[in-house]
Formats: structure tokens, C-alpha cells, sequence
């Protein structure tokens, strides 16, 4: 029997034979879902592939690192005067080399002479009364020793006599100050200077201690440069150096490091590093620009690791070390040296040759098994 739908026609069997059929369709599939739903095959214990280095001893090679400097002076100072007052002189200007004990700056000497009168008067009137208590104690002397007085009486006077004796000496002392303020009025050049900075004008009024005029000693000269904290563990005092100015390049200078600053700038993070030179040329000015060469390293031998490969254990630094045809890294304390932007030394621990894991450390166990990754790709 035949019968036609939207699907079509086709023909209409047995009920019976339809249930077979559908038996063994259900069949099928239940067989293909148990089999869909079995246990996974086991997995393959494959080893992890680890990035290392091996380790070798390293050389700071410092000869060659040039460094900028500036030439300086080796001494310099800010004059400022003792006592305040109001400027009314000042010959010299920025650039003038002024001789040993001549005038920088002046200030108005009145006051200043004034107070000198006004000390001179107070030390003779103190020596005045001074005299008359003397004469006053001489005379009654004779008078004690014969009973024409009480001797409390003469005690007194010998009493005023000791403090009339304090009164000049103080008088004096006022005197001198008065003197050196006088002298003080005038800034004069300690030795021999240029000057380099001007920091008040004629008509200020300026206190003591006030920062007057920046001057620097003439004589020896330096080279000074700032130099990166990475760098400066490199230079040590004594070093020799070789310098030469960018004005006159093709003349080189030979010196030597004098001091290194014990503390970083903090606002630059550099080390300030002097260099003294044997001799400069007449054309070297202050200021000038310098190329300073180290000559020699002075570092010693050392291991230097990525920072990626520092690993810790109980606080305490370590690294994974994957042993010559091991399978498995084992941890071990090292005592690490100085640190820098990426990398780190290590003084102790490690010797040259063994490979050391530098990338997923934190990831890694004893238990596990690895092995060295060559950097290709699968």
C-alpha cells in the first residue's frame, strides 16, 4: 500500500516490520553512545620544556665606557658677610679674578663705626670709675689698718673695685666686636679668585650668612661627572682616567679619580665622581665640556643571571639547576650579589658550567620531570 505526504510518497509497511527496524537503528546508536562514553585513553607523561642558561663567568668590560663631565674648580665657596647691612660697593662682576685681600663687596660702613664710637665711650667710662674706686681703696686702707674705718666698709669697696675691673674688661670686648663688624663691612677675597655667581647688588639690605657671591679658588682644576648607579660600582678611587675637552679633542689628558659622593643625587639617582687632572691646557675654562675614558677595569670576575631565574626558598634566595641527563631540577640557595634593572650576580652557589632554569620558575617541582628547551618550535 503506497500513500503520498509533503514528504512524498512512499510505501506503507507492516507494523511489525517497522518495530524491527526501529529496534535495530536503537541498537546501533545505543552502541555508538557507550562507546562515545567510555573511560579516555590514558595520557602520555610528557616532559615540560624548560628555558635555561648556562652559567659562565662574566667581565664588566669597562675600558671602554666614556663618560661626559664638567670642568670645575677643585675648591669653591659661597662668601657671604658676618653681619647684616646694606650694600653700597661691589667693583667686581662675574668672570673678574680678584688677588688675595681685595674688596668683593662693601657695605655701608656707618653703622658699623658708630657702634665702634659708642664702645670706645663705654670703655673709658668704665675705666673712669675704675680709677676712682682704685684710689678710693688705696686711701682707706691706711684707714682699716688703724680702726679709723670698719673693715666691712673697706670689704665693700674692694668689692666694687673687682666689679668696676669686670666692667672694663667687658667694655674692651665690646669694643673689639664693635671693631670686627667694622672690618666685616667688607667682603674680601680669602686668596685668589674668579668669580663665578653674583648673588645680591648694590642698595640690598642683606643679613649675615646670606649668600653673597659664589667665587672659585684659583689653582687646581677638576673634571666632575655624574655617573649612573650601575655604573659606579666600576669606579673606584685611584682609578686611572683619560680625559679630553671637546674643544680641543685631539689632546688627551691623563688623571685620576679623587673622590666618589658616598650617596646617590636624589633627584638625578647619580653618583657625583671627581677627577683630578696632572695639568690643563690655558684654553680650559670652567664650565667646559669633558669626555672621561676609564682605562682599566678593576671588576672582578663574576656570574651574572636574569632576574626571571631568582627563585625563593624559606626567604631565602635560590635557583632551579637542571643537572647534566637529569629529568628532574632541584633547588638550590645561592647568595646573590648586587642587583641591577633585569639581572642579578650571584657570589655564591653556582660554578661555571651547570644550566640554570631561567623562565617559570614558580611553576616547577622536584617531582617533575623536564627537560632543556632548545628555543624551536614543534
Amino acid at each position: 500500500m503506497k500513500t503520498k505526504n509533503v514528504f512524498g510518497s512512499f510505501s506503507m509497511a507492516a507494523p511489525g516490520c517497522v518495530r524491527k527496524g526501529l529496534m535495530v537503528v536503537l541498537a546501533v546508536v545505543s552502541s555508538a553512545i557507550t562507546s562515545g562514553c567510555g573511560e579516555a585513553p590514558a595520557a602520555v607523561d610528557h616532559p615540560l620544556a624548560v628555558r635555561v642558561t648556562q652559567v659562565r663567568l662574566e667581565h664588566d668590560a669597562m675600558s671602554g665606557l666614556v663618560l661626559s663631565g664638567t670642568v670645575v674648580p677643585r675648591v669653591e665657596s659661597q662668601m657671604a658677610f658676618r653681619v647684616s647691612g646694606r650694600i653700597v660697593e661691589r667693583p667686581v662682576d662675574v668672570g673678574a679674578q680678584v688677588k688675595a685681600g681685595a674688596m668683593l663687596v662693601r657695605l655701608d660702613e656707618v653703622p658699623f663705626r658708630l657702634a665702634v664710637d659708642e664702645a670706645e665711650a663705654l670703655l673709658a667710662q668704665e675705666q673712669g670709675t675704675l680709677g676712682r674706686v682704685e684710689r678710693d681703696v688705696q686711701r682707706h686702707r691706711t684707714l682699716v689698718e688703724s680702726g679709723a674705718i670698719a673693715r666691712a666698709d673697706f670689704d665693700a669697696l674692694e668689692t666694687l673695685q673687682s666689679t668696676a675691673r669686670a666692667g672694663v674688661q667687658a667694655a674692651r670686648s665690646r669694643l673689639q666686636q664693635a671693631r670686627n663688624n667694622l672690618i666685616y663691612s667688607t667682603l674680601s677675597a680669602p686668596v685668589e679668585v674668579t668669580v663665578a655667581a653674583v648673588h645680591a647688588e648694590v642698595g640690598q639690605v642683606v643679613q649675615s650668612g646670606m649668600p653673597i657671591m659664589q667665587v672659585a679658588f684659583s689653582g687646581r682644576r677638576e673634571v666632575q661627572m655624574d655617573v649612573p648607579e650601575v655604573q659606579v660600582a666600576a669606579i673606584a678611587v685611584g682609578q686611572s682616567v683619560s680625559v679630553s675637552l671637546l674643544s680641543s679633542a685631539s689632546e688627551v689628558l691623563e688623571g685620576k679619580v679623587r673622590e666618589i659622593a658616598p650617596m646617590a643625587d636624589p633627584a638625578t639617582r647619580t653618583f657625583r665622581v671627581r677627577v683630578t687632572l696632572d695639568s690643563l691646557p690655558a684654553s680650559a675654562r670652567l664650565g667646559m665640556t669633558a669626555a672621561v675614558q676609564i682605562n682599566s677595569p678593576i671588576s672582578q670576575p663574576h656570574i651574572r643571571l636574569p632576574l626571571t631565574a631568582l627563585f625563593q626558598k624559606d626567604r631565602q634566595p635560590a635557583v632551579w639547576v637542571l643537572a647534566p641527563g637529569s629529568e628532574h631540577v632541584r633547588l638550590r640557595s645561592v647568595k646573590v650579589g648586587a642587583l641591577a634593572t633585569d639581572t642579578f650576580s650571584v657570589i655564591d652557589g653556582l660554578v661555571p658550567g651547570e644550566e640554570v632554569v631561567t623562565a617559570g620558575v614558580h611553576r616547577l617541582d622536584e617531582q617533575q620531570k623536564v627537560q632543556a628547551w632548545g628555543g624551536r618550535l614543534p
